[in-house]
C-alpha cells in the first residue's frame, strides 16, 4: 500500500531591529531600516513564502514585541512597525484561511537577546525571558492546527 505523507512547510520571521533614539534624531537610512526590515520585510516573507504555504498547506510564524501594545519614548518606529506586524498577522490569517495557510504571531516580552542587550545594556536575568522559552513556545505553535493567534509569553507565566 502506498501512503501519501503530506510535510508541512513554515516560515519563521524574526527579523527586526531596534534603534533607541528619538524620533527626529534618525536618520533617512534609519528611518528606512525601522520600516524596511521590521514591516515591509515581513510583507516581502509573507508574499515571497505564500506559494510554498499553501502547497504544503504551511504556517507563518511572524514575530511582535510587547512594544506593540504602546508607543514607546525613543522607539517609536519599533513600537509602531510591531503593531503593524499584529496587524497583518490577523488579516492575513483570516485571507488565507481557503487556501489552509496558518498565520501566527509570537509575542514574547523583555527577552534576554544581543539587540535587546545592545539597546538597554544588561538586565538582571531573572527579569528577562529565556530565548529557549520562547522557542518552545513557538514549537507548540507551529505544532498546532490554529491560525490568527497572538501568543503571548510572559516571564510571570500569564
Amino acid at each position: 500500500m502506498l501512503m501519501k505523507v503530506r510535510i508541512n512547510s513554515y516560515i519563521i520571521n524574526t527579523a527586526g531591529v531596534l534603534i533607541k533614539k528619538p524620533i527626529d534624531a534618525l536618520t533617512f537610512n534609519e528611518v528606512n531600516s525601522l520600516i524596511g526590515i521590521n514591516y515591509v520585510g515581513a510583507v516581502n516573507i509573507a508574499i515571497a513564502a505564500k506559494k510554498y504555504l499553501k502547497k504544503s498547506s504551511g504556517m507563518l510564524l511572524n514575530f511582535t514585541s510587547s512594544s506593540y501594545t504602546r508607543g514607546r519614548s525613543y522607539y517609536a518606529l519599533y513600537s509602531s512597525s510591531k503593531a503593524a506586524i499584529v496587524n497583518f498577522t490577523q488579516a492575513i490569517a483570516e485571507e488565507w484561511t481557503s487556501d489552509n495557510i496558518k498565520v501566527n504571531c509570537i509575542n514574547p516580552e523583555r527577552t534576554a537577546t544581543p539587540m535587546r542587550t545592545s539597546n538597554f545594556g544588561v538586565e538582571p536575568s531573572d527579569l528577562l525571558l529565556d530565548p529557549k522559552d520562547v522557542a518552545l513556545t513557538s514549537l507548540k505553535v507551529l505544532g498546532s492546527n490554529r491560525t490568527g493567534l497572538i501568543v503571548d509569553i510572559r516571564k510571570d507565566g500569564r
